[in-house]
């Protein structure tokens, strides 16, 4: 959970916000299918220096560009996180679990 101090009180951004920024992104991606696990498809963890790592699980369409779509789909995580709770991601790492047709 991300904590900031604020001049009236603090302000904590829960790992599930995290998640629901980079899931939302996903859904809004042509060509990426999530596969949901447990919680979600998505799962953000901080590590002892406060560094946040996100785990993304899809599917892609067969036939497109996998390296491409993954590099946009990190940048748009990326910038969607920074934009809108200031917090820069460490790490997305994109898990391609297969294809759809």
């Amino acid at each position: 959970m991300e904590k900031y101090d604020t001049t009236i009180g603090a302000c904590q951004i829960s790992d599930k916000a995290f998640e629901d920024i980079a899931s939302i992104v996903c859904e809004n991606t042509k060509n990426v299918y999530p596969v949901k696990k447990d919680k979600g498809f998505v799962e953000a963890k901080f590590n002892k220096e406060n560094e946040l790592t996100l785990t993304v699980n899809i599917k892609v369409k067969q036939g497109i560009d996998i390296v491409k779509l993954c590099n946009r789909l990190q940048d748009d995580i990326a910038e969607n996180i920074l934009l809108m709770t200031g917090q820069e991601a460490q790490a997305i790492n994109i898990d391609i679990q297969g294809f759809e047709k």
